[in-house]
């Protein structure tokens, strides 16, 4: 199974001219609210016991409207349309729910889903002899040479004591991703926990939303990962 990772969109004759394509909310939408959308965010691995008031996304201006919307909120939340929805529905994601959305472009609402997606553990499928690490800032995205790691013990330990030289933005970030054979080969879309930043789906659900002309995200081969 080959893997691809997941890039948003940029390109101005897809998604227009501001990115991300939300970051504002109508008028009258508070985020704040109790069970508005920035509740969510204290829900990293776990998913809220309340359905989420949604309906008040607003398209940016000079934005146009995609299957995938690009979005200044946490990565674990995809703004998604019916059509996005139906097509990934019919393979297997990581933990997950769809949530309804309200998006709106000017005075015009667009239902749309939210997708929210928790952390899983996938990094305990990581064969950490076999990966690589590098030390790494999250900020400016500069490397700065291989760091030795053995374990998943040793990579918070680690990590924890690069924090405290280097500032919050400084860490240990997964160069060479090996997942070891109980990793759930039959994956279509997922992250790695602790590891790195991307988000993954397989060549078949890369395949299915490239078919079905779904429009906002763009794919990049994942020669960082190997599933064994």
């Amino acid at each position: 199974m080959k893997y691809y990772i997941i890039k948003e969109s940029i390109n101005e004759n897809i998604v227009g001219k501001d990115f991300p394509q939300v970051h504002k909310f109508i008028k009258g939408y508070n985020p704040d609210a109790p069970k508005a959308l920035f509740s969510l965010y204290k829900y990293v691995e776990s998913f809220p016991d309340y359905m989420p008031e949604l309906d008040g996304m607003m398209l940016a201006g000079y934005a146009k409207l995609t299957d995938f919307v690009s979005s200044s909120f946490s990565s674990q939340l995809f703004i998604i349309s019916e059509n996005g929805r139906k097509t990934l529905d019919q393979y297997n994601l990581c933990p997950h729910l769809f949530y309804p959305l309200g998006l709106y472009k000017r005075k015009v609402k667009h239902d749309y889903f939210l997708l929210k997606t928790i952390l899983a553990d996938y990094i305990d499928y990581v064969d950490f002899e076999k990966s690589s690490f590098i030390e790494y800032n999250i900020a400016s995205k500069e490397k700065f040479g291989e760091v030795s790691v053995n374990s998943k013990e040793e990579l918070f330990r680690k990590r924890d004591e690069v924090e405290k030289q280097g500032g919050v933005c400084q860490t240990i970030w997964g160069n060479r991703i090996v997942m070891n054979s109980l990793f759930d080969k039959e994956l279509d879309f997922f992250s790695i926990s602790w590891i790195d930043s991307n988000d993954y789906v397989s060549e078949r659900l890369k395949n299915a939303i490239e078919d079905n002309g779904l429009t906002g995200w763009e794919f990049t081969p994942a020669t960082n990962l190997i599933v064994e």
